[in-house]
């Protein structure tokens, strides 16, 4: 063992660490997951020779494709933080079996303590043993037991990272989907979200099938003929095993699908049932596999209302400002069609009086001009005004006529770039507004001589980008109008980032889904 060691230029660490597991499985990978060792415990376990496995990536012989998203994630944690990670995982034979492997993942590491090799020393815990040393039924059990319970912890762990990301409420409930089916080792997995009229909506979904009559986004009729409508009356776990036994289109098509059972278990957020869990099969489901799915359903119901509430507040966010950009239409057609007419007829009126009397009003001609002057500077303050509430441009003529506006009235030179079409009347007021405050900001605060707008549309997501050559520096923490156009971002389902490094200027990005209408 010392001599395969030392083979590898690993010294006399990666021998002994060798000799502390002979009886053990021993496989050794490098940063990338490329098997660099591999003993023969391992051969024996996986039925591959070293010859076919040394110099190749694990995942393409003894890691389970269900399992490989598993695996990287060890690796990444290993060499993130140097230190071990004891896994309970499965691995693949040359004869299409599955082996329950428990792991000490440990690494080795170089002089600076920096990992350079994953030493991955296991115990087939499904091997055949001896009569003599064989293992009680109990300890078996409990052993399959540490396997599920560490492919759940896994699972979930995927699912929590995923919420972290503030990933989309579709993203985390494919996400659901996908683990579920992997912790009850089965092909097809959806998340239903109940409706307020006993039906339920599928807004997750995973299987090795296209059917369309489970497509995302379909509502059901939650009755007794699904499991998901079983759970919905108590809230608890519920099971078909046999849908040929079941009446109902639904049940049929199940059978044409290929799933002939299927189980389900609630999701409760803040102490209401939301929605359920299902998973189906072609073969039968074990017994305990409602207590399974339930017990990982009460674990995600966590992450489901984070991701609900996330949700909420991106849809109160956006009827928020929708309504405020409504009012602010309707009080700038208030102000043409009211206050703004009527000091036009009064300033109208006032020149007509003037000329009437012409001569005859001596030293009151001039009291009329100061009159006259000061109902010109209210109107076109009142215009102004009118302009800053929603510009009729924007409305009348799009986003280059607006911006260009928005340039001229600046004391620093305006760049743009933006597309001629058309976008939809809430993408464009969105980056109207973003502009006008961040153009105002770098006239106001920047110290700028130019600053460039641009504006392109790729796969249906607008770019919007605000660039000057100021002193930098603004911060995005301080209450700022900055904060309230990430708000407007995010309102409109996209994000607003700043980049504003001392001396440098200053770069807002804007990206913005291409969508008509609010929810």
């Amino acid at each position: 063992m010392a001599g395969a060691g030392q083979e590898f230029g690993l010294g006399d660490d990666f021998a002994k660490v060798l000799t502390e597991t002979t009886q053990s499985l021993v496989c050794v990978l490098d940063r990338a997951g490329r098997i660099v060792f591999f003993n023969d415990a391992c051969e024996r376990a996986s039925g591959f020779g070293r010859d076919e496995v040394v110099g190749r990536d694990a995942r393409d012989f003894v890691i389970p494709r269900e399992e490989a998203n598993a695996f990287g994630e060890v690796l990444d944690h290993v060499w993130k933080t140097s230190l071990a990670s004891p896994q309970v995982g499965h691995w693949a034979t040359k004869d299409g079996r599955r082996h329950l492997i428990a792991w000490s993942n440990k690494p080795m590491l170089d002089d600076d303590g920096n990992p350079v090799y994953l030493v991955a020393s296991g115990i087939d815990l499904t091997a055949s043993v001896s009569d003599e040393g064989a293992l009680e039924g109990d300890l078996w059990a409990k052993l399959g037991e540490v396997g599920r319970l560490a492919q759940e912890q896994r699972s979930l762990r995927r699912v929590a990272t995923l919420v972290a990301s503030q990933a989309s409420p579709e993203r985390v409930f494919m996400s659901v989907s996908e683990e579920a089916a992997r912790v009850l080792e089965v092909s097809a997995s959806a998340v239903f979200r109940y409706e307020g009229d006993d039906t339920a909506t599928i807004v997750g979904r995973v299987g090795s099938d296209d059917v369309e009559a489970f497509r995302l986004g379909r509502r059901l009729a939650a009755d007794e003929n699904l499991t998901i409508g079983r759970v919905l009356r108590p809230g608890a776990p519920a099971r078909i095993d046999d849908y040929s036994q079941v009446p109902g289109e639904i049940a049929r098509q199940m059978i044409e699908s290929g799933y002939h059972c299927a189980v389900s278990a609630p999701i409760v957020v803040g102490g209401i049932l939301w929605g359920a869990v299902a998973v189906a099969a072609g073969e039968p489901l074990s017994p305990d596999s409602e207590a399974r799915l339930s017990a990982f359903c009460e674990l995600v119901s966590l992450a489901v209302a984070s991701a609900q509430a996330r949700e909420d507040l991106t849809a109160s966010r956006r009827r928020i400002v929708t309504s405020g950009d409504e009012q602010r239409r309707k009080l700038e057609r208030n102000l043409h069609d009211g206050a703004q007419q009527h000091l036009v007829a009064a300033l109208l009126e006032l020149r007509v009086v003037r000329n009437q009397l012409g001569p005859a009003l001596g030293p009151g001609a001039h009291a009329l001009e100061s009159i006259a002057a000061e109902l010109d500077l209210a109107l076109e303050e009142l215009r102004e005004l009118a302009r800053g509430l929603h510009p009729a441009v924007l409305t009348e003529h799009g986003l280059p006529a607006a911006i260009e506006t928005l340039g001229s009235r600046l004391p620093v030179a305006v760049k743009i770039d933006l597309p001629d079409s058309r976008l939809p009347a809430e993408v464009e007021a969105t980056v109207y507004y973003i502009c006008s405050e961040t153009l105002t900001n770098i006239a106001k605060h920047a110290e700028a001589t130019e600053a460039t707008v641009r504006v392109h549309l790729r796969d249906g997501v607008v770019r919007l980008q605000v660039t000057d050559d100021g002193c930098g520096g603004a911060d995005t923490s301080g209450g700022s109008g900055l904060l309230g156009l990430r708000d407007r971002a995010e309102a409109a389902g996209g994000t607003l980032h700043v980049v504003s490094p001392p001396g440098r200027g200053t770069v807002v990005t804007a990206s913005l889904p291409m969508r008509e209408g609010v929810d």
